[in-house]
């Protein structure tokens, strides 16, 4: 097996308005969330448990690497696309993006809202895209798209219906953020138009954003934050474009998990001792990367939550030589497979 992409491989990080060159520590993490994410594809369903000195920046580049591997392929795991004539079965209320279709001079940029329902008028077929009902449950403000100019697609959790009760859409550019191409691999143009659900993580979620701000670029290349080179968002963003959510470690496991699941992410990364012992056996993900920094309280109840889990794996995983010859001081690392779970 491979051992992962080739996120951050170069990549300098600006620290106090200075450049340089991105630890390798830190390229190693990406890494590890490449591969995490190559177990997913190869339809393994596993734990690959991270102890670390300090959990600083690590589950952020996990994250990253996992939703990088996608990119390879731009799979879209939890997206549908839709034609016009497809969107008359749409009940009205659905939660849904209009993408621009590929034509020539379409532009790169999308539409999220409330979908009313697919119409014929005298300018011909359109998507008609509504907010807040009106006086008597009329339409409020309705947005009209010329149906064979774009795509729809729907949303699926965290977007809910009544995010978007206050505002007719969203608009956002689809197109990939300048300097990615030098980051990440793949058809970046068809990676970054769609929102697909591809790594979860769960942790204290300012704690997780402020580290995601970090600013990187490749040698000659602008620089762009963490969060908007992988697009992770919070649960009650509306309206962004995604392929990683963060969840907070504070949520209950019983209610998040089902909503989780059903859109199939590649990876869930629990970031912390504490969110390790809490949220170990949700299984939110075939692929599950734990990171447990041993200096926490919590350190010795993570550790027998995975010992726990270990116990009734079916064997052991080995990491790619590449990885482990490059094994940053102080990270000790196991994995293994577990038993899959039906969803």
């Amino acid at each position: 097996m491979a051992e992962g992409g080739s996120a951050l491989r170069g990549a300098y990080l600006s620290t106090e308005g200075h450049w340089r060159k991105l630890p390798e520590w830190a390229v190693w993490f990406a890494r590890a969330g490449g591969w995490a994410a190559e177990l997913s594809e190869a339809g393994d369903s596993a734990v690959v448990a991270l102890s670390v000195p300090a959990r600083e920046y690590a589950a952020v580049l996990l994250a990253l690497g996992s939703v990088d591997r996608t990119s390879w392929t731009a799979r879209s795991r939890a997206e549908r696309e839709l034609g016009f004539e497809q969107a008359w079965a749409l009940p009205a209320g659905t939660c849904v993006r209009i993408v621009p279709a590929d034509l020539p001079g379409a532009g790169k940029r999308a539409y999220s809202g409330l979908f009313l329902r697919a119409v014929e008028n005298h300018h011909g077929k359109v998507y008609e895209l509504s907010g807040r009902p009106g006086p008597g449950g009329r339409p409020g403000m309705v947005s009209w798209f010329p149906a064979d100019q774009y795509r729809i697609q729907t949303l699926p959790w965290p977007d809910q219906p009544r995010d978007y009760t206050d505002r007719n859409r969203f608009s956002e550019e689809t197109g990939a953020p300048g300097g990615a191409s030098g980051l990440l691999t793949g058809p970046l143009d068809e990676y970054y138009r769609h929102c697909s659900l591809d790594c979860v993580l769960v942790g204290v979620v300012s704690t997780v954003l402020a580290e995601a701000q970090e600013v990187v670029a490749a040698p000659g290349c602008p620089g762009l934050s963490l969060q908007e080179l992988m697009r992770l968002r919070g649960v009650h963003t509306p309206g962004t474009h995604y392929r990683s959510v963060v969840l907070s470690s504070r949520s209950d496991p019983e209610e998040i998990r089902d909503p989780v699941r059903s859109r199939k992410p590649a990876v869930a990364v629990l970031d912390g001792a504490a969110t390790v012992r809490r949220w170990m056996a949700a299984s939110l993900a075939d692929v599950t990367m734990a990171v447990v920094e041993r200096t926490s309280p919590s350190a010795v109840a993570a550790a027998d939550a995975l010992y726990t889990n270990r116990a009734r794996r079916q064997a052991d995983l080995s990491m790619p030589a590449g990885l482990v010859r490059a094994l940053p001081a102080g990270v000790e690392a196991l994995a293994w497979r577990t038993r899959r779970r039906q969803r």
